[in-house]
């Protein structure tokens, strides 16, 4: 990138199973507000354009895009609404930038998944129509089948899984942004009830809910007023195959193909060692090991991160943790990369943390996802 996107301001509100006292609009609100008292900014005044990562089937109406402007600020203002998940929002709201649209850039997802009372209907309605739906697979099986063929594919053993289960649980205690930290033993993962054989309860991260929105800027305008940012170093996304469609299990293509764009446009060699913290994604537990292992590029690295001898993986515990934010799920792994940057992480703060790279996936039955590389 031939200058530098800043990142200079992140609100949130919620983050937990069910956010009761607050309806979707007032989640929204609270979260604008307090981003821009982070960044000292006025949307009326200050922001060029606005973006909003969000699903018409999880919001319950169509053209949900309508109801978005108001409470963050964006009424009468531009607004573009991409059913994607915050790592296409962020390459969008990069593009704004770097393209001269704008200065000053928002970007805003949210989950109220409590909201939908049959979540697996929804997941199911997801699903390739012609093909997949009228067969009843639904999204647990595709998981259980697909974490099947990762695990016989590549060689690693479902302890792999449950270390990582374990891992992000006891990291999620300390994070006041999670809703399901534990203290859980291998045993108690390994002879946990199952659904969908191998995939097992703790084996998918549960639904949360929570609203954030991140703030961004150019560099140039992040200098001049004086901002303390964190800088988006390169961001890529990508889609490739999925297992059912005729790609492999072994790897993830859409995480090993944006890390590549990601590191390119950065200008780095593909070294997990440049960075400090991952956050990747792990909606279900045996994908944060096949994500890995897609953008580590070898089983000795995947294992060394895992062992704790490479960047932190999942400080924040991830979505085992924290919760399945829906749409507001990459966005929630920026938040806690810029918290981390910014040494605001309390809790689970890295120490002397200075890079991170952020994963996501879109979800069953995509196989889309991106990649962010964030710097201080």
């Amino acid at each position: 990138m031939p200058e530098r996107v800043a990142i200079i301001g992140a609100g949130y509100e919620g983050f937990r199973p069910l956010v009761s006292d607050l309806s979707t609009r007032e989640l929204m609100f609270e979260a604008a507000s307090r981003a821009y008292d982070d960044a000292s900014v006025d949307p009326r005044r200050d922001v060029g354009s606005f973006i909003c990562c969000t699903e018409d089937l999880w919001e319950g109406w169509s053209i949900t895009d309508e109801m978005v402007p108001d409470q963050i600020g964006a009424a009468g203002r531009p607004l573009c609404t991409i059913p994607a998940d915050a790592i296409t929002g962020i390459g969008n709201a990069a593009m704004h930038v770097l393209a001269g649209v704008a200065d000053v850039v928002v970007l805003e997802a949210h989950s109220k998944a409590a909201d939908a009372l049959s979540k697996k209907q929804i997941e199911d309605l997801g699903q390739e129509p012609t093909l997949m739906r009228p067969l009843g697979v639904d999204t647990d099986t595709l998981a259980a089948l697909e974490m099947d063929g990762f695990l016989k594919s590549t060689g690693y053993k479902v302890e792999e899984v449950d270390e990582i289960v374990v891992s992000s649980k006891r990291r999620a205690m300390h994070n006041p942004r999670a809703s399901f930290g534990a203290s859980l033993s291998k045993d108690e993962v390994a002879h946990a009830s199952a659904g969908s054989s191998p995939l097992r309860k703790f084996d998918r991260a549960p639904f949360a809910e929570a609203g954030i929105v991140l703030v961004l800027a150019s560099e140039r305008w992040a200098r001049k007023n004086r901002c303390d940012p964190v800088y988006l170093d390169a961001v890529a996304w990508s889609s490739s195959l999925p297992w059912f469609d005729g790609g492999g299990f072994s790897a993830a293509g859409y995480a090993k193909d944006s890390y590549s764009k990601a590191m390119r446009r950065a200008g780095k060699k593909k070294d997990l060692r440049a960075f400090d913290l991952l956050e990747v994604d792990d909606t279900f537990s045996y994908k944060a090991l096949q994500h890995l292992h897609s953008i580590a590029g070898s089983k000795s690295e995947t294992r060394r991160v895992i062992a704790g001898a490479g960047p932190v993986l999942n400080p924040s515990g991830g979505a085992l943790g924290v919760g399945n934010l829906l749409e507001a799920s990459a966005i929630h792994r920026l938040l806690e990369c810029y918290l981390q940057l910014k040494g605001q992480a309390g809790p689970v703060q890295v120490k002397d943390a200075r890079t991170a790279l952020v994963q996501s996936w879109r979800g069953i039955p995509t196989a889309t996802g991106g990649v962010a590389l964030l710097s201080r």
